[in-house]
């Protein structure tokens, strides 16, 4: 009989439970955000943490104290980098939480090397989202919020909501990696801007702006754009996207909003170019109007806003594709669906094509009866 060997699983469970080793939340820096920088020295990187000295009190969290703790540390490459921001906060490094990752204007050029350690890193997010500072990245980070649990939620919520009226395209981590690995190797990622502007909102009056987008190639920022002409890529890319736009009809503001978009992209080769139909069709229902009489005006309102739809995805398409011979829109995917034998005709010099691209741009706006309007 051996019932006297056998020990109760439960009692072996609590035994090697009781010698794991842990870590205390004061322990670890849970990051929020993460600034890059580069420069002929190596690589800065800027962490921004929730602050747990906040918790703890009578509330969920303590609002007199910040909510958000910057650290930076310097090395040649990002992994020694984020060694030296441990070494100085005395804290483990966790990356899993972080919702953005900002890129210095300079760091732009390794910005595909950047990404690759990024999903590569152990405890790294994949869909955090990405953006691009026009100077450093610390400026944005060492702007903090007072509203929120922590600072970054403030920016996650500004890329939201510019997303929410087609204003900008937010780009998580994951995207931004497979468009630079693609046979176009460019991106667009949200511009950031740090603002002396006194904000109220802030813990030193400092604020970020949303200024526009980047287009980013493995060269760098190779375009700027406007929230204008980030609003020609939502509607070129994102099928069901809202847009929202300010039209003048007989000299008065009408603002509408475009919603329910549809977008189709047809390639083709001749003459020697490329060329692509483009429609985009949308619905549309005025917002807000000063008009006499709104409902008389819909034709034209209507024609308006099909110019300005045009206007937006032409300016994209010109700054981004002719002009930097970037195609952050993913073409190259609708080509390779759309005719194989053209893929073939092209692959081998794709920027080169696209330089010299031909757009034929038009739109099919339908109107609604009936919108929310006040004078």
């Amino acid at each position: 009989m051996r019932k006297h060997l056998i020990i109760p699983l439960f009692a072996v469970t609590a035994a090697l439970s009781g010698c794991r080793s842990h870590a205390e939340l004061n322990e670890r820096a849970i990051a929020e955000a993460v600034g890059i920088d580069r420069d002929g020295n190596g690589c800065t990187v800027t962490l921004q943490y929730f602050n747990t000295d906040t918790t703890g009190g009578t509330t969920a969290i303590d609002s007199s104290k910040p909510n958000a703790v910057t650290v930076t540390g310097k090395g040649e490459t990002i992994e020694s980098a984020l060694e030296a921001v441990s070494y100085s906060s005395g804290r483990n490094i966790l990356l899993g939480s972080a919702g953005l990752i900002v890129f210095g204007r300079d760091a732009a050029g390794d910005l595909g090397d950047s990404l690759s350690f990024a999903m590569s890193h152990y405890t790294g997010n994949p869909r955090a989202f990405i953006a691009v500072s026009e100077t450093s990245a610390a400026d944005i980070l060492n702007v903090k919020f007072s509203e929120g649990n922590a600072s970054v939620e403030k920016l996650e919520c500004m890329l939201r909501n510019a997303e929410d009226l087609g204003l900008s395209c937010p780009t998580v981590l994951h995207e931004a990696a497979e468009m630079l690995a693609a046979p176009g190797k460019s991106t667009v990622l949200p511009l950031l801007e740090m603002s002396q502007s006194g904000s109220e909102l802030t813990e030193e009056g400092n604020t970020v702006l949303l200024t526009g987008g980047a287009v980013c190639t493995p060269e760098g920022v190779a375009a700027e754009l406007s929230p204008e002409d980030m609003s020609g890529l939502c509607l070129l890319m994102n099928d069901g996207a809202k847009c929202d736009m300010t039209v003048i009809c007989r000299g008065k503001n009408v603002h509408v909003m475009l919603y329910g978009t549809k977008t189709r992209i047809t390639p083709h080769f001749a003459d020697n170019r490329l060329r692509f139909g483009v429609n985009v069709s949308a619905d549309c229902k005025i917002v807000t109007s000063q008009l006499p009489d709104p409902f008389s005006e819909r034709a034209a309102v209507e024609r308006l806003v099909g110019g300005e739809v045009c206007r937006r995805v032409r300016t994209f398409l010109a700054k981004s594709v002719t002009a930097a011979g970037a195609d952050p829109a993913g073409l190259c995917y609708k080509i390779r669906a759309h005719s194989p034998q053209v893929w073939e005709n092209i692959s081998e010099d794709l920027s080169g094509y696209l330089e010299n691209a031909v757009f034929d741009v038009t739109s099919d706006i339908k109107m609604e009866r009936y919108g929310i309007m006040h004078g």
